[in-house]
């Protein structure tokens, strides 16, 4: 549900896209996320983080906005009912200035834009439940969050790209061990994502096929890298990947937009979601892992050479100095080992 009682954000200092000369790379330059409080504080014996200090175990109690969405289970209309809600970031990577669109400026050779768009976090009721102990239903009104503030913000003309992740734990970079996750509406296309984009254009324009639809083709008939599938997704791990244990979840159906997903399909892919999550936490332990949603951009619709899916990275590696000085990621363990391990786990739901 939608509330439309929220307070204009007030005044922040815009923090600054730069363009890398050489890469083409675009880094955010944002100083006010040095304000931001973390809530994983070292503790000799390890006592969890109480909710009475927790600033989103009652969000509004604790000085955060109004919701711009909310939703509640079993269809209730009461707002004290609500099990995910959708606020503004009070550290915000980008702030929306009226109806001003970033400018794109040159500061001697260098290019730079002011960092204009959306950072609003998406929280969760529980407290000390993360996501791979939540229900279906529960997981399920998370995904339509997701899909229906996405189809929102994709309406604002400014926005160029709609980033939706999710930090748990502090490896993955989560500053409060409440889980939440983030959504990003950006004015430029992210480097990681760009890069994939155009080597599904690339792709495309050789073959005249989508490249993920290929890959997913010839996974489902060798089987050896995939973990789980259903009627609507495929969760499967790459044939290279950045880190040992990465995780992809894809449609069957090519889709190159994540707000396309249907209701039907919502329930199957929080099936695959949970799954995936429990296999990863009997595998690895229980370790910290951030997932991240990549679509098209939000100014095209419907594209062939792209599809949309949701990538799991679990945080059990560092990197060392060959991959910060070429860019050359290294994983001690083969896609093949790790769909073989993670297909074998036991689930614990």
């Amino acid at each position: 549900m939608i509330d439309n009682k929220n307070e204009e954000k007030k005044s922040v200092s815009i923090s600054e896209f730069r363009r890398d000369l050489v890469s083409g790379d675009w880094i955010l330059i944002c100083d006010t996320r040095r304000n931001r409080p973390t809530f994983f504080k070292p503790n000799k014996k390890n006592k969890k983080i109480l909710k009475k200090d927790c600033p989103f175990e009652d969000p509004q109690k604790n000085g955060n906005p109004n919701p711009v969405l909310w939703f509640a289970k079993n269809n209730s209309k009461e707002f004290k009912d609500w099990f995910v809600q959708i606020i503004p970031n009070k550290y915000p990577l980008l702030v929306k200035k009226g109806g001003t669109c970033a400018k794109f400026d040159l500061e001697g050779i260098h290019q730079k834009a002011d960092a204009l768009g959306f950072h609003e976090v998406l929280i969760m009721r529980d407290h000390d439940r993360p996501l791979s102990k939540m229900s279906l239903e529960e997981i399920a009104l998370v995904l339509t969050a997701y899909k229906e503030r996405y189809k929102i913000l994709e309406k604002d003309e400014c926005v160029e790209y709609i980033l939706i992740f999710h930090n748990q734990g502090k490896k993955a970079g989560a500053s409060i061990p409440h889980p939440h996750s983030q959504i990003v509406a950006l004015p430029i296309i992210p480097p990681e994502v760009n890069k994939s984009i155009e080597g599904g254009k690339n792709f495309f324009k050789k073959h005249n096929k989508c490249v993920h639809c290929v890959s997913i083709s010839r996974e489902v008939k060798e089987k050896i890298r995939i973990v789980y599938e259903n009627k609507y997704f495929i969760t499967m791990t790459p044939y290279a990947p950045r880190t040992p244990y990465e995780i992809r979840i894809f449609p069957r159906k090519h889709n190159s937009d994540f707000e396309e997903v249907t209701t039907e399909e919502i329930p199957f892919l929080a099936y695959s979601l949970k799954d995936v999550l429990l296999r990863i936490s009997k595998v690895l332990k229980n370790p910290d892992y951030n997932f991240f949603i990549h679509t098209s951009s939000a100014r095209v619709n419907d594209v062939p050479y792209y599809h949309w899916h949701i990538e799991i990275i679990p945080r059990t590696y560092k990197w060392g100095g060959l991959e910060l000085g070429s860019g050359i990621e290294v994983t001690a363990i083969s896609p093949e080992e790790a769909a073989e391990q993670l297909r074998k786990a036991k689930k614990n739901d």
